[in-house]
């Protein structure tokens, strides 16, 4: 037997454990509708096809909305999580948002296509230090356009890069420009997403557009407080620990 032979063989025997929902008896205790609405994240440049092998199966064991991967696992983890309910998430442009808009155009329909069911984008800081909204809100509505409704996309805010002013401005951007989310990231700010973050920007957004977290989020009870404060969904790599308390 050759290695290729080998690998086809552990990649049926993988895709038949999550396509048969991944059940282990040892792991029945969990809050089920806390994880119906977590991200299990692993968006690192150290993760393995092997790494995502095994998310997928922890994705559909604890019933997590979706699995949040790199553009390049995304094929990979939609055809391990096929039929099983669960959704795959990624980012396009990710962290700074700096590329072009026919880039970000071209990886939505990349990842689209590939398999991604939401994906979240990353504004341009420059642009909205500069004051450039009407140059946001034309890269967002592209964004949108070209996702032609096959995925939610979501429009990220990161607390540690904007002023409170700032943060109001790419809300409402966000907002008129189509998304479907706004996602409110700490991905340069210490302290992690609170629940009053969550009741700032769902007071500027209305009742009707998602509100995603993420960032910090370490425990069952600061994420319930999150969905509490008007959070629709919660982005985490310790998704299994949360969720099992």
């Amino acid at each position: 037997m050759d290695l290729n032979q080998l690998d086809k063989i552990v990649q049926e025997v993988v895709l038949e454990t999550v396509k048969n929902n991944g059940l282990d008896t040892g792991h029945n205790t969990y809050d089920k509708k806390l994880a119906a609405v977590m991200e299990h994240s692993m968006i690192r440049p150290d993760a393995t096809p092997a790494m995502v092998k095994q998310f997928c199966e922890e994705a559909v064991r604890y019933r997590f909305r979706n699995v949040s991967l790199a553009p390049c696992f995304v094929a990979l983890a939609a055809e391990l999580l096929k039929g099983t309910g669960v959704g795959v998430s990624t980012a396009v442009c990710f962290p700074m948002g700096i590329a072009s808009t026919e880039t970000k155009v071209f990886e939505t329909n990349e990842v689209i296509n590939n398999g991604a069911t939401e994906i979240d984008l990353p504004v341009n800081i420059g642009l909205v230090k500069a004051g450039e909204f009407r140059a946001i809100r034309d890269e967002i509505e592209a964004v949108v356009k070209a996702s032609a409704k096959r995925a939610l996309i979501k429009v990220a805010v990161d607390l540690g890069q904007l002023t409170e002013e700032e943060q109001i401005k790419v809300a409402v951007t966000a907002k008129i420009s189509g998304a479907d989310f706004l996602k409110i990231a700490a991905t340069t700010r210490l302290a992690g997403i609170t629940a009053a973050d969550m009741e700032f920007f769902r007071q500027i957004i209305g009742p009707e557009m998602g509100l995603k977290a993420d960032g910090g989020i370490k425990d069952r009870n600061t994420s319930l407080s999150i969905i509490e404060a008007g959070g629709t969904t919660i982005g985490a790599s310790g998704s299994v620990k949360i969720v099992t308390g």
